[in-house]
């Protein structure tokens, strides 16, 4: 009598539809946690880029107006003082402005001799742009490269500062403060004129910055105290 064999087949596992939506879920979540700490990681590097290029910005228009002011000197056509006081809006000496004679980083300083060496001084000014409706302003420079002793078409002209924010409301602070000796009584004014101008001794800088400009306002103050070396022309 032939045996007859039975397979016994194994009863196979479905998943069920609960099981899967499940699974959808945690892995939508699983996926969002993963996305939302990679866009918090990248926008914390955004930041901290910009506002290290800001600082650094701040830090180095500090330090080029400093340098440009540690030299200021009188120059062989106007001895009476470093500071010009001659000129018209822009290029005054006030809280946003400062025209004066230096000849810090000019190439022709060792040629030019004349009258003590006063001949090698540049009229400079360094000046906030103030145009525009943003609370982010220009830090500007330009320099009297043609010598005919104005500003116009071919001198230099460079930008030191874009985000400076010196004048905005809630900052509203000069960039420049003349510091000025009558006689052993220190004083500080905000305008350089021919009466005050053989009183000044120094020059104290301010640039604030705005370090966040993606988001709230972030501020940052630099400020230096800078004596020009040669304030007399003799």
């Amino acid at each position: 009598m032939p045996v007859v064999l039975e397979r016994k087949h194994a009863r196979q596992q479905a998943v069920t539809l609960i099981e899967l939506l499940v699974a959808i879920v945690i892995t939508a979540v699983v996926s969002t946690m993963v996305l939302g700490i990679w866009f918090a990681l990248q926008r914390s590097t955004d930041f901290s880029e910009q506002n290290s290029s800001a600082v650094s910005t701040g830090r180095d228009a500090l330090d080029r107006v400093s340098s440009e002011l540690r030299d200021a000197q009188p120059s062989a056509s106007y001895t009476a003082s470093p500071f010009c006081l001659t000129l018209s809006t822009p290029y005054l000496c006030d809280g946003y402005d400062c025209t004066f004679y230096t000849p810090y980083n000019y190439a022709q300083t060792v040629a030019k001799t004349a009258a003590n060496g006063l001949g090698a001084s540049v009229l400079t000014s360094i000046y906030l742009d103030t145009s525009g409706t943003l609370p982010e302003k220009k830090l500007m420079m330009v320099r009297d490269l043609s010598g005919d002793g104005q500003f116009g078409s071919g001198d230099q002209v460079i930008t030191l500062a874009t985000n400076v924010v010196n004048t905005a409301t809630s900052v509203n602070r000069p960039v420049f403060a003349y510091i000025l000796d009558n006689s052993g009584t220190y004083s500080t004014t905000n305008t350089v004129t021919t009466a005050n101008a053989s009183a000044v001794v120094a020059v104290k800088i301010e640039i604030v910055v705005d370090t966040n400009m993606s988001a709230k306002p972030t501020y940052t103050d630099f400020v230096s105290t800078v004596r020009p070396r040669n304030l007399s022309g003799t």
